[in-house]
């Protein structure tokens, strides 16, 4: 194997290493909340790991990854965010775990209108936040997923959708 190849093997081992500490790091943090961390822990999954996530998810067709589609607050812009969801008879239930100041939700509360592609199928939706107590009651009264209660998560956004007329 040339040295190129080894060098290049090493960085690509070094990266995935070091996403993986800063995965597990985020967690805690999550967990935890310490105020000090919550502005830079967003900026991190904003900048950082949602990219490859949105390429994996694009580029190889990958239907498993919910994306949301919601319009910025200011500018008017689309943007797409990979998130965590699950699906319930009333609509998407979506957890804010990095907290109320979370770009995405701070648009959909300017914006409720937005379109949400689970499982490969797109949903016209309309946002409402809720709080943990409501979310449950729509999950059939359990968390829909672990981190509701693992990231004390306070507030989620029930993205119900939109039913047209015909």
């Amino acid at each position: 194997m040339s040295l190129f190849l080894k060098r290049m093997r090493l960085g690509v081992l070094a990266l995935a290493g070091s996403l993986a500490a800063a995965s597990a790091g985020l967690g805690l943090i999550l967990r935890y909340q310490p105020a000090p961390l919550m502005k830079p822990a967003r900026w991190f999954a904003a900048r950082v790991l949602n990219p490859p996530v949105l390429w994996y998810t694009k580029r190889l067709n990958r239907k498993t990854q919910p994306l949301v589609y919601h319009r910025g607050r200011k500018s008017g812009k689309e943007y797409v965010t990979p998130l965590c969801m699950v699906s319930t008879p009333e609509g998407f239930i979506v957890p804010a775990a990095f907290g109320p100041d979370v770009d995405w939700l701070a648009n959909l509360r300017a914006t409720p209108e937005s379109r949400v592609v689970y499982e490969g199928v797109s949903h016209e939706t309309t946002a409402e936040v809720i709080d943990l107590d409501q979310a449950i009651d729509y999950a059939g009264g359990e968390p829909g997923c672990p981190c509701w209660t693992q990231f004390n998560v306070a507030n989620l956004v029930l993205l119900r959708p939109i039913t047209r007329a015909a």
